[in-house]
């Protein structure tokens, strides 16, 4: 069964040594959504260092996007970074960002979705352009939009080169702990905008729920790629409680998690290592890393939400609200 106790975290912060898993990139093409800082900025400098052709840098901004690329051509020597702008916030600039990228490579070995956006707790609700509240269009929605936008460049890809191509969707173990009130968001026919609805935001709330539901996508997606195309991979990742700019904002976490942040957090390029094996670890059971969640350079069963039948229906209701807006903007 899949049990993550408080035991277990505590195991992973305190003892985490994973190294950084290496491989020959040469030629290939390396996409990171939410790659200005953080857990982006360091997974993208890792592929930088071996050898990919391209290392694109999606990023909101485009002072701190050529900001990043900058810092990252200066800390690794390498020129093969570029940036490429794209707001999640927006389908519109998710969906272009689309389809410049397919017009600009002809082929995208591993995508790595890494964007994210918190609010402060107890806030009344915002809402993008699109009318989502901003965390579930961002975290959740758009990157999966993304991800199967993307798919054809990849099986493309798969089928030309004879490569595996990856997906990665940044997820986390606190999924395993989603709180019992989240039982009325899963039971909703429309859980995404039933959690993109709700009047005031609630940190805790949105901060376990929107990993169950990348993991969920991470399944669903692999799901239907198994008999069609199945040499494409997709799964989805725990970086582990690291120190990012998600934490800096006092005023967005409680004092609780700010504590537990100083003393049990990682850094951003540690975590970063998590992606990276995400992306490029486990190729002698590759089979095995289809639909998987990873932690800790291994593949470990999710929640027992995740494996029970209720999951199975939270799993097909949020695929289909996943793919409406894709379908309306295509």
């Amino acid at each position: 069964m899949g049990k993550y106790p408080p035991t277990s975290f505590l195991w992973d912060q305190l003892s985490y040594h994973s190294r950084v898993t290496h491989k020959d990139l040469t030629g290939q093409i390396v996409v990171v959504i939410g790659a200005n800082v953080g857990l982006g900025y360091e997974a993208a400098k890792h592929f930088a260092t071996m050898g990919a052709a391209r290392v694109i840098m999606g990023c909101r901004s485009n002072e701190r996007g050529t900001a990043a690329v900058e810092r990252l051509q200066k800390e690794t020597g390498s020129k093969n970074s570029e940036l490429m702008l794209v707001d999640l916030a927006d389908f519109s600039s998710t969906m272009q960002f689309a389809a410049e990228l397919e017009a600009r490579v002809d082929r995208l070995d591993l995508l790595v979705l890494n964007a994210g956006v918190t609010a402060q707790n107890g806030s009344k609700r915002t809402a993008t352009v699109d009318g989502w509240e901003p965390t579930i269009q961002v975290n959740v929605v758009s990157s999966s939009i993304l991800a199967i936008l993307l798919l054809p460049i990849m099986v493309r890809t798969s089928r030309e080169r004879h490569t595996i191509p990856r997906t990665v969707v940044v997820a986390s173990s606190v999924h395993f702990w989603a709180p019992p009130w989240a039982n009325e968001i899963f039971n909703q026919p429309e859980i995404l905008k039933a959690l993109s609805a709700q009047e005031e935001f609630e940190w805790i709330c949105h901060s376990l729920t929107c990993p169950v539901l990348n993991v969920l996508f991470a399944r669903a997606l692999n799901e239907r790629l198994r008999h069609t195309h199945p040499t494409v991979i997709v799964n989805s990742v725990d970086p582990g409680l690291c120190s990012t700019s998600l934490f800096r904002d006092e005023g967005r976490i409680t004092i609780g998690m700010r504590l537990m942040n100083a003393i049990l957090a990682v850094s951003a390029e540690v975590g970063s290592r998590e992606l990276v094996w995400a992306a490029l670890g486990g190729s002698e059971n590759a089979d095995a890393l289809r639909g998987a969640f990873v932690a800790r350079h291994t593949v470990r069963q999710p929640s027992d939400f995740v494996l029970s039948e209720r999951g199975r229906i939270a799993q097909d209701r949020t695929w289909v609200s996943r793919v409406q807006p894709a379908s309306i903007l295509i």
